[in-house]
């Protein structure tokens, strides 16, 4: 019998959420284009992937608010974390505690969605800051979720371009239909397990170089060809002549571009020439026309974050923490959705290895030697 390798192709379930039909990619029936083109608000999009519509003015502005007066941490997890947060390990093993570690030191039983995402984005900054040897920042009630969330990360305010170019890039890591780590939650949620244990299991799924730790391959390699002076064309046929993955390009969904790349393009573009980065902004565009010419490859949502990260003055091992800071916000919708469901995951497998042996026998055998 035929089976698809990692599940490919195969419908386990239905959301109201998020989609990715014909390769294009809606939320809540919402094209990211549109919502990305009409510059909506990091929170008016959250709003809509937890109640799967649009908010009133009134409803958004409580939102805000809501959320914003939340992003503040309980004395305990700021001492826990001070320590913690400076272990030599890679700041995703790092998240991944921290948010082991809000279960332990937040009301667990009744923490809801708006406060626990409040505190997992301040949690990844004050992770970002510590590292950096820089103090906590607290919350400028003046700003909205995503601006409050970059400016405690990096200690600058945006301005008005920085802001919406920010709010487009938590925008379109909001949600992405059932891609491995929203999956891993929803596995998770469907056992009826609390809201942290569900983000640390979709943490650890996110930590992987094939998932969310592709952005920092991505730079790496950006990184590497800068700091080699070496032709971008010749070192991707060197990588490939030794049989390596190109990160940052393909897409096991998207086989004629991701909707977000394009998006994500321009935005880097622009950061990278008001930073002084166009250098890395133009190997990135050599690399993508001859991936594209070779193997009919399209850059996808990490190869262009990747620069946009750099250029927002982030260190490369901190790009997944910002991918989960964005994703927090679906990951949560998928749960509550699985948790309304009631219906444990636990699917079938088949058995390809040997079969009608005797313990016995076997044993007997192995005496007798």
């Amino acid at each position: 019998m035929d089976h698809a390798k990692g599940l490919a192709g195969i419908v386990v379930d239905e959301t109201k959420i998020s989609s990715t039909k014909n390769e294009k990619l809606t939320y809540a029936g919402y094209s990211v284009e549109e919502i990305a083109k009409a510059h909506a608000s990091f929170e008016e999009v959250v709003f809509l992937l937890w109640y799967t519509r649009l908010p009133s003015e009134d409803e958004l502005r409580e939102f805000r608010r809501d959320l914003v007066s939340k992003m503040v941490l309980p004395a305990e997890t700021i001492r826990l974390l001070l320590y913690i947060a400076k272990e030599p390990q890679h700041p995703m093993s790092i998240l991944r505690t921290t948010t082991s570690l809000l279960g332990t030191t937040n009301d667990v039983d009744h923490d809801e969605p708006p406060k626990i995402l409040a505190k997992m984005l301040t949690a990844i900054a004050a992770i970002i800051r510590i590292r950096d040897d820089e103090p906590f920042l607290d919350v400028d009630p003046e700003l909205g979720v995503a601006d409050n969330f970059l400016y405690m990360m990096t200690g600058k305010k945006p301005n008005a371009e920085l802001s919406q170019m920010f709010n487009t890039v938590m925008i379109l890591h909001a949600d992405h239909e059932f891609n491995a780590s929203t999956f891993t939650a929803r596995v998770v949620a469907s056992t009826m397990s609390d809201y942290y244990s569900c983000l640390t299991a979709a943490v650890c799924a996110l930590k992987g170089p094939l998932h969310g730790g592709a952005n920092e391959r991505v730079f790496e390699m950006l990184n590497e060809i800068m700091s080699q002076d070496e032709d971008p064309i010749d070192f991707i046929k060197n990588e490939i002549g030794r049989g390596r993955k190109i990160m940052g390009f393909g897409h096991r969904i998207y086989k004629h571009g991701d909707p977000r790349a394009y998006i994500l393009k321009d935005i880097a573009e622009k950061l990278a020439e008001e930073t002084d980065n166009m250098d890395y902004y133009n190997i990135q565009q050599q690399l993508a026309d001859y991936m594209l010419e070779k193997d009919h490859l399209h850059p996808n949502v990490d190869y262009y974050t990747a620069l946009i990260y750099h250029c927002l003055g982030l260190e490369k091992e901190t790009f997944t923490l910002v991918f989960a800071a964005c994703r927090t916000s679906g990951w949560l919708a998928h749960v509550m959705e699985q948790r309304r469901e009631k219906t444990l995951i636990r699917p079938n497998s088949e058995y390809v290895g040997p079969t009608n042996r005797s313990y016995l026998e076997d044993t007997a055998v192995k005496e007798a030697r």
